[in-house]
């Protein structure tokens, strides 16, 4: 899960497909009002968390069956439901445990009770010693590598994002796949970085690339793109 909002487009979905009505809550505290059947029955807080209407009955199955949808659709987009830190692991505040530090740099963790376990990366601030830019992650994967790139443990000058790496292949898959000059020895070098980059996003290796065959092959015509209508025709 990249943030909350991935989780709060997801979750209003699901439930307007079950017939609950979800509008922008009027209040301060609360996120989003939900309705059923032209009553609201529940408020969704800033603290993600689920408030039943006090002032209208609604059913308890109803309830626990939105409290279910909410961590169903949480579980499905990735959060972390393995717990990163021990009782020996420092704990700093508010349940916040300390994973690692490097330099000025602190990588943390919190047990959230829908999204489980939240990570954030923050400076120490040299004048007070008090956290400053936080950043927060619902992803283990990516909290690691935002603390090895802000402490300076990696070069982030060297890494490649999945967007990025999604790039690199599509071009390189192309490169093999369409008529050019290269050489025997640059299509095993191109190969074998596709197969690393493979290797790095399973995903990549069913992944359907689209060409624009006019385009990739129109130089098998003489330069004449036109000819690819006549061959088209026939």
């Amino acid at each position: 899960m990249k943030s909350k909002s991935e989780f709060y487009k997801a979750f209003f979905a699901a439930l307007v497909e079950q017939g609950i009505e979800v509008h922008r809550s009027t209040s301060a505290d609360y996120l989003a009002d939900f309705y059923w059947k032209d009553q609201l029955i529940a408020f969704f807080t800033r603290m993600d968390s689920l408030e039943k209407n006090p002032f209208v009955t609604v059913p308890d199955r109803l309830m626990s069956g939105i409290q279910d949808l909410a961590r169903k659709t949480a579980l499905q987009l990735g959060i972390c439901t393995e717990k990163p830190y021990t009782d020996k692991d420092a704990k700093i505040a508010n349940g916040v445990y300390k994973l690692c530090e490097y330099g000025d740099v602190v990588l943390a963790c919190k047990h959230h009770p829908l999204f489980e376990y939240v990570f954030s990366t923050y400076r120490m601030s040299p004048d007070n010693g008090t956290p400053v830019q936080r950043q927060y992650f619902y992803n283990k994967e990516e909290a690691l590598e935002n603390f090895a790139c802000r402490s300076g443990l990696v070069d982030e000058r060297k890494l490649f994002n999945e967007a990025e790496l999604l790039l690199i292949h599509d071009e390189m898959v192309k490169f093999l796949i369409t008529p050019n000059d290269k050489t025997v020895v640059q299509f095993e070098q191109v190969q074998i970085l596709i197969d690393k980059l493979e290797d790095l996003l399973p995903a990549l290796k069913d992944r359907e690339i689209h060409l624009d065959y006019e385009q990739e092959f129109a130089h098998d015509y003489d330069g004449n793109p036109e000819a690819l209508e006549v061959a088209d025709e026939r």
